[in-house]
């Protein structure tokens, strides 16, 4: 199975995120959209991970104790840059309890063999990947006036299994976690 830790986007977020895709999409060539359900904030990709090993990492990640957090998602980006662009993302601005939920789950898969993250942690929701980044123009979504999509609090993570198809990627939740705190948190 093919498993990753994120935090889910709220449903309101969930379908502003929708229609900005709906205005930008035919915009932008040769796109491979994200489904509506598969937008979410990766926290640690574990990738292709035997069956045995699920309760492991379910017991590891419950051991995790991170705060609730308020976040912000606005702002639209490319990875890695507009020139060649092969992710188009919406950012997500929050305090530093989501980087230290993602250094948490980090650290606390190393001791069941997930190679640490290299990388510095970059929040964000993944709307459309690429495969030729020399034939797209992302300018439409990257000036696009209204890249604000609300606020919401996380009081949980979620870890997921991904199934790859060729119409796209479907993801099943496994298994629930809450973050400690006062839920109200804004």
């Amino acid at each position: 199975m093919r498993l990753f830790v994120a935090v889910e986007i709220a449903p309101d977020i969930r379908e502003k995120i929708i229609s900005f895709i709906e205005k930008v999409r035919t915009d932008i060539a040769s796109a491979r959209w994200v489904r509506p359900e598969g937008l979410h904030i990766t926290v640690k990709f574990l990738g292709n991970v035997a069956d045995e090993r699920r309760a492991a990492i379910e017991g590891a990640l419950g051991r995790v104790k991170p705060t609730c957090f308020s976040l912000a998602v606005q702002g639209v980006g490319v990875f890695p840059n507009a020139r060649s662009p092969r992710v188009l993302w919406v950012g997500i601005e929050s305090g530093p309890e989501l980087g230290h939920l993602a250094a948490e789950v980090d650290k606390t898969m190393a001791p069941l063999g997930f190679e640490r993250e290299k990388r510095a942690f970059t929040p964000h929701v993944t709307l459309a990947r690429f495969n030729d980044p020399r034939r797209v123009s992302v300018s439409s979504a990257l000036s696009a006036p209204d890249a604000s999509f609300g606020r919401m609090t996380a009081t949980q993570f979620h870890l997921y299994e991904s199934h790859l198809s060729p119409q796209g990627s479907r993801y099943a939740k496994l298994a629930s976690f809450a973050l400690e705190g006062d839920a109200s948190v804004r």
